[in-house]
C-alpha cells in the first residue's frame, strides 16, 4: 500500500536536485518490484508530490529496484542509505519527480524466531505496549471517546489513581499534542478524536510491541519488527521513546504492571477461551487457498472499538499481527453467543489478510461497484475508510464471518446471531447496505459452500454493480 505523508511533502517542498533519468509512460499506475520480487502491485503516479517517495527496504547489499508497467520498466541497483532520483512522465506530459530510498528492511524474522513461532497462535499483554496505553488514555480527554479507550473498567479507575500524581510529566504533554480535536459526530452518536490522532493512536500501540524493557530498564527495539504501524502515521511516534521511558521509571511503571500480572493473565485466559483461533485458521486457509505461519493477538484491557492489523513476510515466514480489545464474557448471552460475538472481533481482523489480497486482484471493478458511496458509507463516522476499496473490503470481512458462522454453528446460532451484527454494522459503524450485502452472500454460499472464493467475490460485485446505480 502507498502512503503519502504530509510532513514529508512540507519537508521537500522545494525539492529540485533531481537529475535527467526520466522513465515515460502511457500508464497512470506502476508496479514496484524489489530483486524480482512484487511488492507494490499499483504505485499511482502523483506529480503534484514533490518528491513522491518510496522506500526500498534492502536485503541485500545491493538490490534490484524496478518500476514496471505493462510495456516499459526501468531498473536501479540500490544499497541502504542511498537515495535515487529520476522522473515518471506520463503520456499527458505530466512529471511526477520520484526518489527510491534504501533503507533496512522493516522485518527479520530469523531462523530462531520462526522455529519458535512457526505454527503457533500467541496471545499476550506485552509491558511496554501496557505502557503507551496507559499514558494515552491518561488523556484530559480519554473519557469522552468511548471508542478509543475503555474508561468504565475497575482497572482503569486503578490506573487513574496510581499514575495521578505524574499528570505533569511530559510524556503526557507528547499525548496530548498528537491526539486532538475531539468532537461530537452526530451520524456516529458518540465524541471522537480527529482521524490524525487514531493514526497517532494506533502507530504507538502497535509499535510499542516491538519494544521490550532490558534488565536496566531501557525501552529497546528486539529487531524482529522495527516498526508494525509503519502505514498508520508519518512518524513513527516511538520516536518519543525516552520520555516514555523516563514516565515509566518515575512513576514505577514496571511495578505497577507487575502487580497486575494475575489480571492481565486471566484476561488472556478468558480471550482463550472464546476465540478458537485455530479453528478460525483451519477455515480461512481452506477457503482462500493460502494461509499463514503464525498469528499474534496484542492487547490492553483500556483498549475498546479502535482495532487493527499487519502481517509480514520474511525469510519465507508469514505472521500476521493483530492489536485488539479484550474478550468479555456477558452474562445475557449462552456460552456458544459469547463465543460468537467475541470470536467475531479478532476474525474480522485475521480475515483482512486473506480479504484483501483477494480484493487487489479485483480493484477496478470494487471502484466501479462502489463508487456511489452514499449507497454504502454514510458520515463521519467511516471518513476512516477513504475510499472504495477499504469500504469494500470492510463489508467483505465481516460478511464472510457469517460465512464461518454458517459453515461451524447451528442455524439457530447463525439466526440470533445476524440481525446484531447487521444493526452493528449499519446503525452503529455507519456500513449503510450492510444486511442486504451480508444475507446476499450468504444465499449465494449456501447453494454451493465448496464455492471458490474468486466466484464469490464475482457474484457480490455484480450484485453490488447493480446496487451501486
Amino acid at each position: 500500500m502507498k502512503t503519502h505523508f504530509i510532513l514529508a511533502l512540507a519537508l521537500f517542498a522545494s525539492f529540485s536536485s533531481f537529475g535527467q533519468t526520466i522513465f515515460k509512460t502511457e500508464s497512470k499506475v506502476v508496479s514496484i518490484l524489489i530483486n524480482n520480487q512484487v511488492v507494490v502491485e499499483k504505485w499511482t503516479l502523483s506529480p503534484e508530490t514533490n518528491p513522491d517517495i518510496f522506500e526500498a527496504e534492502c536485503t541485500k547489499k545491493v538490490n534490484k529496484v524496478t518500476f514496471k508497467t505493462d510495456k516499459d520498466s526501468i531498473s536501479f541497483n540500490v544499497s541502504i542509505g542511498q537515495e535515487i532520483d529520476f522522473i515518471i512522465q506520463n503520456s499527458k506530459n505530466e512529471k511526477a519527480y520520484t526518489q527510491i530510498q534504501g533503507i533496512k528492511p522493516n522485518v527479520n524474522f530469523t531462523k530462531e524466531y520462526i522455529k519458535v513461532n512457526d505454527g503457533k497462535t500467541i496471545v499476550q499483554i506485552p509491558e511496554v505496549s501496557e505502557l503507551v496505553n496507559i499514558l494515552m488514555v491518561l488523556h484530559k480527554d480519554s473519557e469522552k471517546d468511548d471508542n478509543m479507550f475503555d474508561t468504565k473498567i475497575d482497572y482503569y479507575k486503578e490506573v487513574k489513581e496510581y499514575f495521578k500524581p505524574y499528570l505533569s510529566h511530559p510524556a503526557l504533554d507528547t499525548i496530548n499534542k498528537y491526539i486532538t480535536d475531539l468532537k461530537y459526530r452526530e451520524d456516529a452518536k458518540m465524541s471522537l478524536f480527529s482521524n490524525q490522532s487514531y493514526g497517532y493512536y494506533f502507530a504507538l500501540k502497535m509499535n510499542a510491541c516491538a519494544y521490550e524493557f532490558d534488565k536496566n530498564g531501557i525501552i529497546k527495539n528486539n529487531q524482529i519488527v522495527k516498526e508494525f504501524g509503519k502505514r498508520q502515521y508519518p512518524f513513527d511516534p516511538m520516536k518519543d521513546i525516552k520520555v516514555f521511558e523516563d514516565f515509566a521509571k518515575k512513576s514505577n511503571f514496571r511495578m505497577f504492571y507487575k502487580n497486575h500480572k494475575l489480571y492481565y493473565n486471566s484476561l488472556i485466559a478468558t480471550y482463550n477461551q472464546l476465540n478458537p483461533i485455530s479453528k478460525m485458521q483451519n477455515w480461512l486457509d481452506k477457503k482462500f487457498g493460502f494461509g499463514y505461519g503464525s498469528y499474534v493477538v496484542y492487547f490492553s484491557p483500556l483498549i475498546s472499538g479502535a482495532h487493527s492489523t499487519e502481517s509480514f513476510e520474511s525469510n519465507n515466514f508469514n505472521q500476521s499481527f493483530m492489536f485488539i480489545a479484550k474478550a468479555e464474557i456477558d452474562k445475557n448471552y449462552s456460552p456458544k453467543m459469547n463465543e460468537l460475538l467475541q470470536s467475531r472481533v479478532v476474525f474480522t481482523e485475521i480475515d483482512h489478510n486473506y480479504v484483501n489480497p483477494v480484493s487487489d486482484k479485483f480493484l477496478d471493478r470494487i471502484n466501479k461497484s462502489f463508487s456511489n458511496r452514499k449507497k454504502w458509507a454514510k458520515g463521519e463516522v467511516t471518513s476512516g475508510y477513504k475510499d472504495p476499496y477499504m469500504v469494500f473490503n470492510e463489508y467483505m470481512t465481516f460478511a464472510v464471518y457469517s460465512l464461518y458462522v454458517q459453515d461451524n454453528y447451528s442455524k439457530d446460532d447463525l439466526i440470533e446471531y445476524l440481525p446484531k451484527v447487521e444493526n452493528q454494522m449499519e446503525e452503529i459503524r455507519g456500513f449503510i447496505n450492510f444486511k442486504k450485502f451480508n444475507r446476499k452472500l450468504l444465499e449465494k454460499y449456501e447453494e454451493n459452500k465448496n464455492i471458490k472464493m474468486t466466484d464469490l467475490y464475482d457474484y457480490i460485485l455484480n450484485w453490488a454493480d447493480n446496487e451501486n446505480k
